[in-house]
């Protein structure tokens, strides 16, 4: 088996970031199934929330390519964290989401800093605490929409050269988010659990195409787990995300179940299932695959879409593919400050 070297670490590296923006090139209220593959997305107190020096995310969603125009979602983040004396410290990152949809391209650009305080209370518990904060830009397109006044009576047809009479509307907008949250994880024997809470758009920014007051209200997320080994190879991790927003709400849950492999190639593989439901609906079921290899792993979802579009969609949904590559130095993580002795 040759080696791993770090020269090949760095080139799958430049390779996974290339891929990565040139699928957002190509381009819903954004979610994604595999939410616990995007952590700055949805909790910036996840910014660093690991063991390794960085990581590297990257998730890509198509829906509902069966009545239509396909929604396009892709997000990349990268982010560390910065110990001292390898015990509470920061954490930082950059996070950025792109999503197009619909027949008017409506498209979004975020751009996003975090920033977290990692507080390691013992060898067992952490606490941390993220702010994140960065530009927002969208924008959409009527080339392509036909509107009622463009209909031509003579021909009794739809024409594109009518004018479709939208006045007093600007076609892209830009404004400034925060996010804030707290996470909590914990390593016992046999159980791992990790509980989060995060406040999406806190600072209620502006986001209107025509002269009207229209804020976003704040978003609340809550999301919870736990890993549970089962002997030496096998783990199971149980897990739910929860969103509310004004009088809309939205629940997934799920489990996944893990089996490490003791080889120097593929270290793990893991499958599972989950359901998307709000109080009203139910929406999907999804299954999900993947695996680790050198560090990187790889996940892939596939949305059962059981909603009231079923008969129009024929319970194709969405399809989801995630990868996350955690780069480990042989060097410490932490910063020691010199200090003389007396």
């Amino acid at each position: 088996m040759p080696k791993f070297t770090w020269r090949m670490r760095y080139t799958l590296c430049l390779i996974f970031i290339i891929i990565a923006f040139r699928i957002a090139s190509f381009g819903q209220d954004i979610h994604f199934t595999q939410y616990y593959a995007t952590p700055l997305v949805f909790n910036p107190a996840a910014t660093g929330l690991f063991d390794e020096n960085i990581r590297l995310s990257n998730n890509y969603r198509t829906q509902w390519s069966a009545v239509g125009v396909p929604y396009q979602t892709v997000s990349v983040s990268l982010d560390a964290p910065i110990r001292f004396r390898g015990k509470s410290g920061l954490g930082v990152g950059f996070m950025f989401l792109h999503d197009k949809s619909g027949g008017t391209k409506l498209t979004a650009n975020k751009f996003m800093l975090s920033l977290s305080y990692l507080l390691r209370i013992n060898q067992k518990n952490t606490i941390s605490l993220g702010l994140q904060g960065g530009y927002v830009n969208k924008y959409f397109t009527l080339d392509g929409i036909t509107l009622p006044s463009q209909y031509n009576s003579e021909t009794g047809y739809y024409d594109l050269n009518l004018p479709n009479n939208v006045t007093d509307m600007d076609m892209s907008l830009g404004y400034v988010d925060m996010h804030a949250g707290i996470a909590y994880s914990g390593k016992f024997k046999k159980v791992e659990p990790m509980v989060s809470l995060s406040v999406l758009h806190l600072n209620s920014p502006q986001e209107t195409y025509c002269n009207a007051d229209s804020k976003l209200t704040p978003r609340m997320l809550f999301s919870g787990g736990v890993r549970i080994l089962c002997g030496q190879l096998w783990s199971v991790t149980p897990h739910i995300l929860t969103t509310f927003n004004k009088k809309t709400e939205e629940m997934l849950f799920g489990a996944l179940a893990e089996r490490t492999i003791p080889t120097k190639v593929i270290t793990s593989v893991f499958f599972g299932a989950s359901g998307r439901t709000s109080f009203s609906n139910f929406d999907a079921a999804m299954l999900t695959a993947g695996l680790t290899f050198y560090g990187i792993t790889v996940g892939a979802s596939y949305d059962i879409n059981l909603s009231k579009l079923m008969q129009a969609t024929n319970a194709r949904g969405a399809f989801e593919i995630s990868l996350i590559y955690k780069l480990k130095f042989e060097k410490k993580n932490y910063i020691t400050l010199p200090c003389d002795r007396f």
